[in-house]
């Protein structure tokens, strides 16, 4: 399969340049993936995002596909729901994406992934980082479907959440409706620790899958391995 990635940065249009770039390299695409990263400049400390795009190349193109239906449906999850969950909830360095894989007549899926990467400060307390930053983030908490901590020299880096939504989902509007859910943040905050107690004899990433009832910690040391659920 074919892949090309983009980048544009403080771009006015930046979402119908990147869908120029894969008009001019595929006849039709099955997947794509557009993100955004959160920086500042240098002296302003003025806060600015990057935006990258990235598109698989279908292997064969149909008659029915459109670009067009391609660059309105990806406007549409790009508006509703990637850049609010940018303007909303990222910090400097913390980047979020969306993916979705797209149909023969280039409209996306009913069901679009997205995943908001969380970067740690170079601190020891990270625990309390999340708790202060991102507690917000519990008001999706039907739509958190897994968490993954990745982990250097023993020391959590950063933890990368990932959401499913519906296409027609509206972030803003749920944003203002919606309530922090209290229990869900209570076993995120749980899970964090037990993340921590393991972290001395780990040295690459944990992964939590969230089910309906609990959290499920899936832990890999060197020499065993361990999982543990937490009741949500």
């Amino acid at each position: 399969m074919l892949n090309e990635t983009v980048k544009r940065i403080e771009s006015q249009d930046e979402l119908s340049f990147i869908l120029e770039k894969w008009r001019e390299e595929f006849p039709a695409v099955e997947q794509i993936f557009v993100s955004l990263l959160r920086g500042e400049e240098k002296f302003s400390r003025k806060h600015v995002h990057n935006c990258f795009g990235r598109a698989i190349g279908a292997l064969s193109s149909s008659d029915v596909f459109s670009y067009d239906t391609l660059n309105e449906d990806t406007s549409y999850v790009y508006y509703r729901i990637l850049q609010p969950l940018q303007k909303y909830f990222t910090n400097i360095n913390d980047s979020t994406e969306i993916s979705a894989r797209v149909n023969k007549n280039g409209s996306l899926d009913s069901k679009v992934r997205a995943d908001l990467l969380i970067t740690i400060p170079n601190r020891q307390e990270w625990v309390s980082y999340i708790a202060l930053k991102y507690k917000k983030l519990t008001k999706f908490s039907s739509n958190i479907k897994g968490l993954t901590f990745e982990i250097v020299n023993h020391k959590v880096r950063s933890v990368k959440v990932s959401m499913v939504f519906d296409f027609d989902f509206n972030m803003v509007k749920a944003i203002k409706e919606c309530t922090i859910n209290e229990q869900f943040f209570n076993n995120w905050i749980s899970t964090c620790h037990v993340v921590q107690r393991y972290t001395k004899e780990h040295t690459s990433s944990i992964h939590v899958t969230v089910e309906e009832d609990c959290m499920r910690v899936h832990h890999r040391s060197l020499k065993v391995k361990f999982s543990k659920s937490i009741q949500l």
